[in-house]
């Protein structure tokens, strides 16, 4: 075991493709895995708290309830709620096979460098990108354990310092301004933990707004613990941290990779990693493509285990919808709402505010009527189909409109 570290795949060798579709062959096989995982003891009501209930045949990972609950009279009643494997988990009013959520995970986990939204797609057969890139996002999403625990503790060294990499906008290529020219960049902080033999341990990353304490010191309290000696550059922001020690090194002139090679390993290695895969990250999922880098770099010896993490923390991370994900309120809703109470000259902003994101002009001509009131959204009921009827002469079927 000596060479553990040099010979991974010896040791943590994760399923192949072959092996997987064996152990999950069906969704009822995933459903069951999933039962397992949600209740290790046996199944427990959501809403009563009853250890009593059964799984329907028509539904494959849906449990109904046995148990009795007491109404506002103190008398039992009958719970009989339905309750899914899925629910309230990153899964939750999914329209995919729970194979296809399975086998995304599998190959996510798997792959060391990661794999695109494009690459899903033709993998999984999927025959929208948009539905392939929300399952991608959903499954980062479960990356970030909620309860993990801090970096570092008492007498241990952790290493953190700065770096900044280049974004892409909607029409440009990935780039930036030359040396410390912040147009075009963005700034990122990370923290290793130091191990034996110059060896490195887990790692954070998260993006900040500056490189002043405002931003250097909430980093540092959210991920590392009490008594953590930090190892720093020059930078004088890091001083002054509550129940951490500090210790520094100027750089000078020599090249920072000599000082700090832990940190500059992970830096390098998540720069090729943004660019080589996914060509460059824009701002607003700067955070959520740094948290996956992390669960890869923090599971880069459990590759077989990685998979039921990821299970586990989607399991407690709950459901996110797409617009959840994508942080952004349907454009011409929110120019409404602007607009409400506003002058002409507010309105006629907002109604070309509305037509350069896209909107189109006979909707965006709202915005330019003051008296506009958005209609009441009426409510259908679905016809039910016509009946089969046996025809007289029995020789063929049809359709009774009564």
């Amino acid at each position: 075991m000596a060479h553990q570290s040099v010979f991974r795949w010896r040791y943590d060798r994760p399923l192949s493709l072959e092996q997987f579709q064996l152990r999950f062959p069906d969704d009822h096989s995933c459903a069951a895995y999933l039962a397992k995982k949600r209740w290790p003891d046996g199944f427990v009501c959501p809403h009563c708290g009853s250890t009593k209930g059964w799984k329907l045949r028509s539904k494959p990972w849906v449990w109904e309830c046995g148990g009795e609950k007491a109404d506002e009279h103190e008398e039992l009643t009958p719970c009989r709620k339905q309750t899914s494997v899925i629910a309230g988990t990153i899964m939750h009013k999914t329209h995919l096979p729970l194979r296809q959520w399975f086998l995304a995970a599998h190959l996510v986990t798997t792959h060391s460098n990661g794999i695109s939204a494009l690459q899903l797609q033709a993998k999984l057969g999927i025959g929208s990108y948009k539905t392939a890139w929300l399952l991608l996002h959903k499954l980062r999403r479960a990356m970030v354990n909620p309860y993990r625990e801090k970096l570092g503790g008492y007498d241990e060294i952790v290493e953190i310092d700065e770096t900044s990499i280049p974004f892409r906008t909607k029409d440009e290529p990935a780039g930036g301004g030359q040396g410390r020219s912040p147009i075009g960049k963005l700034n990122v902080i990370g923290a290793v933990e130091w191990r034996d033999e110059g060896r490195s341990g887990r790692i954070r990353l998260e993006p900040i707004r500056s490189n002043g304490k405002e931003s250097l010191h909430p980093f540092v309290l959210r991920n590392t613990a009490p008594y953590t000696t930090i190892f720093t550059d020059g930078n004088q922001a890091y001083q002054g941290i509550p129940g951490r020690k500090h210790a520094s090194k100027v750089v000078g002139k020599l090249p920072a990779h000599l000082w700090f090679k832990r940190i500059h390993r992970v830096f390098s290695l998540m720069k090729r990693w943004m660019m080589g895969v996914y060509h460059g990250v824009r701002r607003r999922y700067l955070n959520i493509y740094l948290q996956e880098f992390v669960f890869r770099w923090n599971r880069r010896r459990q590759y077989r285990a990685a998979f039921d993490s990821l299970v586990a923390i989607g399991n407690e991370v709950g459901h996110a919808s797409l617009r959840d994900i994508v942080g952004r309120p349907p454009v011409l809703k929110s120019l409404m709402e602007q607009v409400r109470d506003g002058t002409e000259v507010d309105r006629r902003q907002a109604y070309l505010e509305a037509l350069a994101k896209g909107v189109p002009e006979v909707y965006a001509r709202r915005l330019l009527d003051p008296e506009y009131v958005e209609p009441e959204r009426r409510l259908y009921r679905r016809k039910s189909p016509p009946r089969p009827v046996l025809a007289k002469s029995r020789a063929a079927f049809v359709f009774a409109t009564y």
